[in-house]
């Protein structure tokens, strides 16, 4: 009698009515939440942008090509533009006007980094400078890239690692040619590059040449992808404990590859200058930051911990901006053989075809400069700027940008905004031709080097690598493809060609190879 009495006062549970209801009430909840949204947006006078969904918010508007599908929506909503990427609220500026605001006017409240996968896993819980909160700590870090390791006067004291780097660089295309190699990947070459320079600036030799050097590259291929992923579970907490791609797992395992290198190298430099009977004359940068650490009187506190951080932030941002940057410049002069004539023209009127050119020739060869930042404008090492946080809310361009925000400035698309350039498609240095723009960030139309106090501080150091290799490569050699010169990127935390550069080199000087 009982079982019956309770089957009968369950069997409401399955009345069409009930289930129709539930139906009702779920697709009321989500209703309350857009509507919600867009009523929040009204009274905090946030920016205009798309309704985001519940959890992943705005999350699947981003596609497979984020730079792209973010630049449509910005030309729908405006060059400020809110977006919810899970529950990350997020502004994105596609605009000079926009940056200027942002990186210039509210550049304090701007200032600082968010806790991600990346910096924790990667940066040493946030002890870097590039992804360290804005603080105490990181004004320290700063203070000691600015006016120790990266000084004007450091920069030009390793002059001749540069023109050596670069030098051998070309000899080694040249051995290649005289071999009979058909092609060169320029990748290679420009990585190779790239990683010997940065390594004997702070660590006096060649990568090759350090304890571990053989799986050197590998780490710092690792490092820049994981970098770049998206992780669910920074941008919806709920379900950080999920790590289904297996990224978290990955950065602790090359962290610790890494951390294994670096504990090796700094032990072996402390090993050498105990004995050692004096102190180098030029000190490199590991050498630098060792003397402040043992310091008493230093007033920069640099630890262990601190000294690893620093290296992996040179290394990571000496190396791929570099390698990026370079081979874009070159896959736009073999594009366009008119530039690349022009810009052979004019360092052969400067420096000749009996030598090669010398970093003290660079300011004298205004078209390539022309040339580099054409590069840097239609082919930023980055779509969007390193994400900056703010600490409080304010006012920007009339909207109100709450406290905790993640600001992604978009170069990517304000370097092919037709309202700012003409032809923004095309690659063509002319337009910088008797212009005041430069890389130093008080133009916010072009910022390679990005601005304010996040700004990259070793904008000189870099710059100087890749003006002289550029300078090198099409000085010395003239290069020929076969078919049309593919220039589809890949998206990533930098953004380089999807397919390597291959190029055909021809001697071309007066002299019989490099010296």
């Amino acid at each position: 009698m009982q079982a019956g009495l309770s089957k009968r006062n369950m069997a409401w549970l399955n009345f069409p009515a009930v289930e129709l209801g539930f139906s009702l009430i779920f697709l009321w909840i989500i209703y309350r939440f857009l509507t919600a949204s867009k009523r929040n947006k009204g009274k905090l006078g946030l920016p205009p942008g798309p309704r985001p969904w519940p959890l992943v918010g705005n999350l699947h508007l981003l596609g497979t090509f984020p730079p792209k599908s973010v630049t449509q929506l910005g030309k729908k909503y405006g060059p400020i533009m809110f977006l919810r990427l899970g529950s990350v609220p997020t502004v994105v500026a596609s605009s000079p006007a926009m940056a200027k605001e942002f990186l210039k006017t509210h550049d304090l409240i701007f200032a600082s980094r968010p806790a991600t996968s990346g910096a924790k896993y990667l940066g040493y819980e946030r002890r870097d400078v590039a992804l360290a909160p804005y603080g105490e700590y990181w004004r320290q870090m700063r203070k000691l890239c600015t006016m120790e390791l990266l000084t004007t006067k450091r920069t030009e004291s390793f002059r001749w690692v540069r023109e050596e780097e670069a030098t051998a660089m070309v000899r080694s295309v040249w051995e290649g040619s005289e071999k009979g190699m058909r092609s060169v990947e320029l990748r290679n070459l420009i990585s190779t590059l790239s990683l010997n320079t940065i390594c004997r600036m702070f660590a006096g030799r060649r990568y090759s040449e350090l304890s571990g050097g053989d799986s050197f590259l590998e780490i710092m291929t690792e490092i820049m992808h994981l970098l770049g992923v998206i992780i669910v579970g920074d941008y919806i907490p709920s379900l950080s404990f999920l790590d289904l791609q297996g990224y978290r797992r990955r950065m602790k395992a090359v962290h610790k590859a890494y951390d294994a290198f670096a504990e090796k190298l700094i032990d072996e430099r402390v090993e050498l200058r105990r004995r050692r009977s004096k102190r180098s004359d030029n000190p490199d940068l590991l050498d630098v930051m060792l003397d402040m650490g043992e310091s008493e009187s230093s007033e920069i506190q640099v630890s262990r911990l601190s000294i690893k951080a620093i290296i992996l932030d040179m290394l990571l941002a000496g190396v791929d901006t570099s390698l990026i940057t370079i081979e874009w410049a070159m896959t736009e002069l073999l594009r366009n053989p008119k530039v690349m004539a022009r810009a052979q023209q004019e360092i052969e009127l400067q420096v000749g075809r009996d030598r090669i050119v010398r970093e003290s020739d660079l300011v004298n060869l205004d078209y390539l400069r022309c040339v580099m930042k054409e590069t840097f404008r239609l082919h930023p090492v980055g779509a969007f700027m390193v994400p900056h946080e703010s600490t409080e809310g304010c006012n920007v361009g009339g909207y109100y940008v709450p406290p905790k925000t993640r600001l992604l400035v978009n170069v990517w698309a304000m370097g092919r905004d037709d309202c700012i350039w003409k032809d923004p498609l095309e690659f063509k240095p002319e337009r910088f031709i008797g212009s005041s723009i430069d890389l130093k960030g008080q133009h916010f139309e072009l910022l390679p080097f990005g601005a304010g106090r996040r700004g990259c501080p070793g904008m000189s150091m870099g710059s100087s690598v890749v003006h002289l290799a550029v300078a090198q490569l099409i000085h010395c050699f003239d290069w020929s493809v076969e078919g049309e010169v593919n220039r589809e990127e890949e998206f990533g935390l930098s953004l380089p060609k999807k397919f390597p550069l291959s190029a055909l080199p021809s001697w071309r000087l007066a002299t019989e190879g490099p010296p």
